[in-house]
Parts: C-alpha cells; structure tokens; sequence
C-alpha cells in the first residue's frame, strides 16, 4: 500500500547518521472512527470472505479476505440489513475484481476501498447516503464509479462521482485513460482526494466556479504539467498537489490566502512558483523537497511560515523572510545545501529545531536581537559559516546547534547567563567570545574550546521592583525575591543576575530579603487600587 511505503521510508530516514523526526506529509489522517453505535453491544461473525459485526437492529461489514476476487455483500445476515461498510473494510484487497453492494447499504466508511488496486468498476445503490473521505484511494485500475439513478445523495457523469447537484466532485477514478478533464462548471468545490494517483490526465482545466481545492486532491497526479488555478479559489488544502513531480510551474491567485501543509510537497518538477501578496500563511511541509525551485519570492504579507516549509529545496539559492515572520520554525529550511543567502528580518524572535540544518553552502547569517532561543541543531552542518554573533537577547542554545560547523573560527555570545545546552556538541568551533565569569566561558572550559574575554559584562538595568524584567511590578517579582531569600538563608550562593540584584534591593540596605518583597507587594496593591505612579522609585520617594 502507498501510504505504508511512504510512512516507512520516511521513518528509515537519517541524516548524517543522526536519526530526524519525521517532518508531516500530511496523508489522509489514517485513523479509525467509531460508529454512533460504537458503545453498543454488538456480536462478531463471518459471512464467506467477510468479517461483520452484528448490532441490534442492523450489520455492519468490518474485513474483507485479502485473497477474495469477487464479492457479493448479502442484504442481510441472520435477518438483520447490512447497512454499512466500514472504513477500511477492504483495505489492501488486491485481487478484488467484483464487488456486488446491496441495497441496504447506506453507508461507505473512510478509505473503505482503499489500494483495491484491481476493482475496475464499482456500482452505488440508490439507499447510499454518505461516502467517506478518500474511499476509493488508489484504486489504481478503477474506471467507474456508476451511481443508481433514483440515489438522492450522489450522482456520476460518465463515472466520476459528484454529490447530487453536481457542485462538489468527489472520486474521479483513477484508472481512467484519458489526458484530460474539464470540471463541470457546476463545481465549487474539489473534494478531498479527488483526482488521487490519475496518472493519465496531463490536464486539467477548473472552471472559474470552484472556490476551495480539497485535500490530497490532487495528489500523485504525476503526468500533470501545468494546472490554472481560477482566481475564485480562496484556499488550497493540505496535501493539495503532493508528489505532482511532472508539475513544472503554478500560478497562485490573489484570491487565496493560505497554502496548506504539503501543498507541493515533493514537486520535484517545479521550477517556478508565484505566490500572491494575499497569502498570510506558508504551512508545514507546503514546499517540502523541491528540488527544481531556485527562488521563491515570499511576499510581505507572510507572517507564518510552518515546520518545515521549505526543507530539502536542495535548488534554493537565496531566500528573503518577510519582516512580519515572528519564528523560523523546526525544519523551515532544513537540507537547502545551495543556500548561499538569507536574509532573517528583526520581527524574528524564535528560531526552531533544525530551522538550518545541513544549509552547507551558507556563509553568513545576521541574527537579529530580537531572537530570544535557537534551536536544537538548528545550524548543524553548516559547514560555510566562519563566524557567527549571537546577540544578548538570547536565553538559550539548543543541543547540537552548531555541531559539524566545520569552518567555523569564532562565536560570540553576547548574553552573560545564556543557556548553553550542556553537551560538547552544541558549539563545534575554537574560539568562543564572551564576558568573564559567562556562561560563555564557563563552557569553553569545560569542552575545551579557546575563550576570548569581551571584558566585565554590561550591568543591564532593571527598573526598580522589575525583577523578572517584563517591564510590570507584581506579585511575581515578590515570589522572585523570597525564593531568592529562601536560598541565601540555606548558604547557597543567590541565583539573581547583577541587574536582578540591583532591581531587588529596594531598601539599598545590602541585603535581598523579605522587607524588598514586602514593599513590592505593598506598591503591587497600590498599582491594583488605581494608582498612577508607575515608577516605584518616585513613589516611595512620596
């Protein structure tokens, strides 16, 4: 079965011998729903090659044999009616050639006929009244899905499955022949999975009706080299145009604001995209592997910018973020070894796990001081880097963040208590810069990298009573300075930085204790009963 090959080569996946989290392809979620008789007591039973349970008043048809050929579902079973198939009842029924569905059935569960690879032909009683998502999903020798005339729920024109009134197409059977297809004008909306695996089509042509493209819609559809999307669509799913490898270019509309999660994930064809300034969001995985892709002008409407994104463009030579991007998620741009440039706006305040990993032809990177925490490995392998300056305003660097940074002379951390993950692979380099008695140097020491002093930190000063330095003086900043207190009274050395130190002392009496925490809260209540002094200093000073 294809989801199983994909999932298991993407979980044997390593990259220079450490094991990578799976990054979302955003498959059909494969997950089995429970009937609304799913807490009823129900009896199990075989009929012929299939596997049913028995409820009360009906039956529900659960397996099929894999080794079955042709199938007839009776309409009832110990006198109860046979009313549903479930999701995934014949899953991996290869050699299924015949199926006969009664007129009981009203019906057809998620992925229900999935990788029935050798139906051909499948007809729909007229008592159906739901078909799940994906139901025929690669079904790759399927021609036609027939429909009874008198079903008041589904209709098919010349096999295709639509819904009663022809505005939403459901299944075009994938084992269909011709190089294309025109969408009934009727349509607005492409269901999900729709044109699955329909390797023949070559082209297809939306009509100016359609307003959404559905999941997976159309998804595998490998012989498709170009597509138009009509300026009335106003969203692109998830999984969308997902392994279109003959897909060479693609117009995105003004009209649509989001391109979803592995919306050309592995469109290895694409060499030429146009995103429109509509667009707010760039979803996990949306351009996932790539490799054609040289540039990808992201436009300044984008503030989002998912897991993933753009990881394995191996082909993306430079790229620029918008400045409303506020995090550079897991992955983003993992695996780009062409990246040469980039260009991080100051509106970027995360930067995630593995965001750059492998990026072996970056050379110089400016992180902005609003960044607050860099990722694990999120530098890892960027061989090109020679030197780098990670600004004060950054709490923490993940593990492994600049392992293998082979050409790598000099780091400067300017942040005296940031948080350097304690592993010698974190900074793989000779020459660290920091402040005496930093963490900076406190780590050189132990891996035994080269120090470089910067001199005595910077005092950084806090406002008075803002201990946590979140510029408001509460209940927090008192809880601050007893569980400082708590630790001095004990002999242990205090944990406060200088500036948190100098913030804490309200007194100036030397000393950081309960007295500071109790005039802190008596200027919290002050503040809570409509005070206007908001600097503590000028009100104690009343």
């Amino acid at each position: 079965m294809k989801i199983k090959q994909i999932l298991a080569s993407l979980m044997a996946v390593t990259v220079l011998g450490a094991a990578m989290p799976v990054v979302s392809m955003n498959m059909p979620k494969i997950s089995i729903t429970a009937s609304a008789e799913g807490t009823e007591d129900y009896t199990k039973g075989t009929y012929e090659s299939l596997s049913y349970r028995a409820y009360s008043e009906h039956i529900e048809i659960s397996y099929c044999d894999k080794s079955a050929a042709e199938v007839n579902i009776p309409s009832e079973i110990d006198g109860l009616p046979v009313t549903n198939i479930d999701g995934y009842a014949f899953l991996d029924c290869s050699r299924l050639t015949s199926i006969t569905i009664p007129d009981s059935v009203t019906s057809i569960g998620y992925m229900a006929f999935d990788s029935c690879s050798s139906l051909t032909e499948v007809t729909i009683p007229e008592g159906v009244t739901n078909i799940g998502n994906y139901a025929f999903w690669d079904c790759s020798k399927l021609m036609s899905i027939n429909i009874d005339k008198n079903n008041t729920n589904f209709a098919d024109i010349d096999g295709v499955l639509f819904n009663k009134e022809i505005s939403s197409i459901i299944a075009y059977p994938a084992g269909k022949t011709d190089a294309s297809y025109s969408i009934p004008d009727s349509v607005t909306s492409i269901g999900g999975g729709a044109f699955c695996d329909c390797t023949s089509l070559t082209s297809i042509t939306i009509p100016d009706s359609v307003t959404s493209i559905g999941g997976s819609a159309f998804y595998g559809c490998t012989g498709l080299t170009e597509i138009t999307i009509p300026e009335s669509v106003t969203s692109i799913g998830d999984s969308a145009f997902q392994l279109c490898t003959g897909l060479t270019s693609i117009t995105i509309p003004d009209s649509v604001t989001s391109i979803g999660g592995g919306a050309f994930y592995g469109c290895t064809g694409l060499t030429e995209i146009t995103i429109p300034e509509s667009v707010k969001s760039i979803d996990s995985s949306a351009f996932y592997g790539c490799t054609g892709l040289t540039e990808i002008p992201i436009p300044e409407s984008v503030t989002s910018i998912g897991g993933g994104a753009f990881y394995g463009c191996t082909g993306l030579t430079e790229i620029t973020i918008p400045d409303g991007v506020a995090c550079i998620d897991n992955y983003a741009f993992g695996e780009c070894f062409s990246l040469a440039s980039l260009s991080i706006p100051d509106s970027v305040t995360s930067i995630g796990e593995n965001a750059f990993y492998g990026c072996e032809s970056l050379t110089e990177i400016t992180i902005p001081k609003g960044v607050t925490s860099i990722g694990e490995n999120a530098f890892y392998g960027c061989a090109g880097l020679t030197e780098i300056i990670i600004p004060e305003g950054v709490t923490s660097i993940g593990k492994s963040a600049f392992h293998y940074c082979m050409g790598l002379t000099s780091i400067t951390i300017e942040n005296p208590d940031c948080e350097i993950y304690d592993n010698i692979k974190t900074i793989s380099n000779d020459t660290i810069y920091g402040y005496d008695n930093s963490t900076a140097q406190a780590y050189a020491e132990k891996y035994g990298r080269k120090f470089e002093s910067l001199g005595e930190a910077p005092v950084t000063e806090n406002a008075m009573g803002d201990i946590n330095g979140d510029k408001s003086i509460d209940s927090s900043d008192a809880t601050v300075i007893l569980g400082d207190y708590a630790l001095t009274s004990t002999g242990k050395e205090s944990n406060l930085t200088a500036a948190q130190k100098a913030a804490a002392d309200i007194d100036k009496d030397g000393k950081i204790d309960s007295s500071d925490a109790s005039t802190i809260l008596q200027f919290y209540a002050y503040l809570s009963t409509g005070g206007t002094e908001t600097d503590m200093s000028k009100w104690l000073a009343k």
